[in-house]
């Protein structure tokens, strides 16, 4: 299967082709995409900073298979701030200008969907535009405009370490009376042979929300299909949901440095001891959250608690019972097999609080294999931990137990 890194297209667009069809004239056509993209524009310009909740169901499928199977299913926070797209795991607030490999390191990944094409594809100036006549999504009745970017402007392709930059073409979709764009597909053209693919596309659909006082025009779902020169494809469906503006609570970092929030870190302080733990210190974790692996997905917050005491010549640091605050950042269904990985960030008590700088050693349970026979899509990062479990559906909670180094 391939495993694709970033996707980024990067929309321009504007010269106008159109084709004498319906019986309407060309300057009718000229008039209607005119007035499509001035409406557009504006619509586009009157949006706030906003945040939404992105749930991404990932699968994968043979070239010999009809059917994709879901490898995973991942959420993250994503925010569009001054035109910027950015990412945070859900519930922390604090939002990344980071690559996307910093929070998934696996499968396939890509960003624009949340908002960048429309305001690219309307705005830009070297898009060719066909006009294609009325057509229907679902009740709704849409005109439909094809457009063409040449690779001067074009869609740019990441797999693993080769990077290359196409043409693609697609076409959006606005509908009758309030020219709201309400779908926009773009296929890449051209794939050269070293990126091991032979199709590239993304299909995304809009429709109006409300964040605060406003309704605005913003993406819904979308779906990313890659397929390699095998025939082997990787599907990404992209849902959007709990749409509201980006306020002053939450906070944006730049860079992906391990450094904890420096805001963050004042602020444990002020209130509770910060602690900082013996070099290779034992730290024992037993999994208090239950994970159901048919309905968890990478960024999930979980808790664990000390299974232990963790102490420094003799002296308590950190009780057992203290619960220490984690998140899932990679589940992988195979076969034969379940991979649930772990990160685990922080520790707390009533007078205590600790930053943690955990390695992964081992873990014991029911559900988890001893065996040395199984894999996954990609090593484990720095302070994550890979838990091999059985397949199918599992609900593990207390009666996982492990074992890291501080």
């Amino acid at each position: 299967m391939i495993n694709m890194v970033r996707v980024w297209l990067a929309l321009c667009g504007a010269a106008l082709q159109l084709a004498a069809q319906d019986g309407a004239s060309i300057e009718q056509r000229s008039a209607l995409l005119a007035r499509v993209r001035a409406h557009m524009l504006e619509t586009l310009a009157q949006q706030p900073n906003y945040t939404c909740l992105e749930t991404v169901e990932r699968s994968n499928r043979s070239g010999k298979e009809k059917e994709f199977r879901l490898l995973d299913t991942v959420r993250l926070e994503v925010a569009l701030v001054e035109g910027r797209e950015m990412f945070a795991w859900p519930g922390s607030k604090q939002f990344e200008d980071a690559d996307m490999r910093a929070f998934v390191p696996t499968g396939m990944f890509g960003n624009g969907d949340f908002g960048l094409y429309a305001k690219e594809v309307f705005g830009g100036r070297t898009t060719e535009f066909e006009y294609k006549g009325e057509a229907k999504l679902g009740e709704q009745v849409t005109s439909r405009f094809d457009f063409h970017v040449p690779v001067s402007s074009g869609m740019r392709i990441r797999s693993l370490d080769v990077t290359a930059t196409v043409g693609y073409h697609g076409s959006f979709y606005a509908e009758a009376g309030t020219q709201d764009a309400l779908r926009l597909a773009v296929e890449a053209d051209a794939l050269p042979e070293k990126l091991d693919l032979r199709q590239v596309s993304d299909t995304m659909e809009y429709k109006r929300a409300r964040i605060g006082g406003g309704e605005f025009l913003l993406p819904s779902v979308s779906e990313v299909v890659m397929v390699n020169l095998r025939g082997d494809a990787s599907r990404n469906v992209v849902r959007f949901s709990a749409c509201h503006e980006f306020t002053g609570e939450s906070t944006l970092k730049f860079g992906d440095d391990d450094v904890p929030d420096a805001a963050a870190v004042a602020s444990a302080a002020g209130k509770k001891r910060e602690l900082k733990l013996p070099k290779n210190a034992e730290i024992v974790l037993r999994l208090v959250d239950e994970v159901d692996t048919d309905k968890a997905a990478v960024g999930d917050p979980v808790r664990a608690a000390l299974a232990s005491d963790v102490k420094e010549k003799g002296q308590v640091l950190l009780h057992k019972g203290v619960e220490v605050s984690g998140r899932i950042v990679r589940l992988e269904h195979y076969e034969n097999f379940t991979v649930l990985g772990l990160m685990f960030q922080e520790a707390e008590s009533e007078t205590a609080h600790v930053f943690l700088n955990l390695t992964w050693d081992r873990a014991m349970g029911e559900d988890v294999l001893a065996s040395p026979r199984w894999g996954s899509s990609s090593p484990a990062r720095p302070h994550e931990g890979l838990v091999p479990l059985r397949p199918g559906h599992l609900h593990l909670s207390k009666g996982v137990v492990m074992f890291w180094r501080n």
